[in-house]
């Protein structure tokens, strides 16, 4: 898009397509239904991360001790990480669609020709509160930003999802904190609940040296010169940038969990995507998005880290939740089909739940194809890339 014509062209077809697209989500809104709910979980978090590399959590064996925090929670048992989960896109306006929706990837139809997963919460008597440092209602949203919000924004569907909003947006995500906090002592959340609070991170997000407060830095270039001596100077400084961002990133999902860790409440930490950070030999950061799909595309910028924890009196009083909880932490999961285990964790029941995508029961289906980017076979090209190594061997 690199004239002022095909910006315009741009631009009109997206406003229509998103039109279309609004015209269909609001028709699905229109008929959702539940049936019943048991409110099962009175306190429901969802943290959606930005652009976090797997393979710089510390967590999942990184060599630079960026989650410290995280490790810690697990360590005492109450925090749970996934070894084998995956975004169905690497670009964030696509994972949101795919995930806010009850469609999965497989199902007919498209994304916005069913329900999305807030409304069946609102309509079955959850308050949902949505705090994000991104998809703001603004004038001069960025395109990506337009693309992965429009429907959040809606005024319709965002009185049909959302029962309270943060009014603007903010450097670093401590301050989205700072929001929830002035919520609930303007007495605007009732934290005994039923809530399902979602929030959404500005996170990892490039540029990295901005997404971390100066005082906070713990790395720097000299870091990485034994780890990483393949790379300049300059890129050792990004990579600590990178790596800075990762671990201030630990500290908010820390406190997050902090607010909740004395309630009935259990927490699910997913960023929307990977992203990459000079990994192997590749030399480029962020993400690239070609049509076609490797294996080392695969790797680092669709896994991503994904966690669930219960707060101590919510595995008390939930216990066969939090053994189903450890259960699943090795199975196999794409995020398109995470609105199925919120249902289920609030105990909606509705026609838009299929136990066969909520990874928690009994019927999942483990085997169900992860299609990247709806194109590519995930589990295949790992199985190839294994394959071919070992017969090398």
């Amino acid at each position: 898009l690199y004239t002022p014509f095909s910006r315009l062209v741009f631009s009109i077809y997206a406003n229509k397509l998103a039109a279309k697209q609004v015209d269909k989500l609001v028709a699905a809104s229109d008929k959702v239904k539940v049936d019943s709910c048991s409110f099962r979980s009175p306190n429901i978090v969802l943290i959606v991360g930005e652009s976090y590399g797997k393979h710089h959590s510390q967590q999942y064996g990184y060599f630079m001790p960026t989650t410290p925090r995280q490790v810690k929670r697990e360590h005492r048992g109450f925090l749970v990480p996934y070894s084998d989960v995956v975004a169905p896109w690497n670009l964030t306006s696509y994972v949101f669609k795919n995930v806010f929706s009850m469609h999965v990837v497989g199902q007919q139809g498209d994304w916005c020709d069913y329900p999305l997963f807030p409304e069946l919460f609102r309509k079955a008597g959850y308050k949902v509160q949505f705090l994000t440092n991104q998809f703001l209602i603004e004038a001069n949203a960025a395109v990506y930003d337009f693309s992965g919000g429009f429907f959040l924004n809606n005024p319709t569907l965002n009185k049909a999802q959302f029962d309270l909003r943060n009014e603007k947006l903010h450097v670093f995500d401590e301050d989205l904190l700072a929001d929830y906090d002035r919520f609930v002592k303007e007495g605007k959340i009732d934290t005994k609940g039923p809530n399902l609070t979602i929030f959404h991170l500005i996170g990892q997000h490039v540029n990295y040296r901005t997404r971390c407060p100066k005082k906070q830095y713990k790395f720097s270039a000299d870091d990485y010169t034994e780890k990483r001596p393949e790379l300049s100077e300059k890129q050792r400084t990004i990579l600590s940038y990178y790596d800075n961002a990762v671990r201030y990133n630990d500290s908010i999902v820390d406190q997050i969990c902090k607010r909740f860790e004395n309630k009935d409440a259990i927490v699910i930490y997913m960023p929307d995507h990977g992203e990459e950070c000079y990994e192997e030999s590749r030399g480029f950061i962020c993400r690239n998005h070609s049509a076609a799909i490797d294996w080392p595309l695969a790797h680092y910028e669709f896994e991503i880290p994904f966690w669930i924890y219960c707060s101590p009196k919510y595995a008390h009083r939930h216990p066969e939740i939090f053994r189903e909880v450890v259960q699943a932490r090795r199975r196999r999961f794409m995020t398109d089909a995470l609105p199925h285990m919120l249902l289920y964790l609030a105990g909606i029941q509705a026609k838009d739940y299929h136990p066969e995508y909520n990874i928690l029961s009994d019927h999942y289906d483990e085997m169900r194809p992860r299609i990247l980017k709806a194109t590519t076979d995930y589990d295949k090209l790992r199985e190839a890339y294994y394959k071919e190594k070992k017969n090398k061997k």
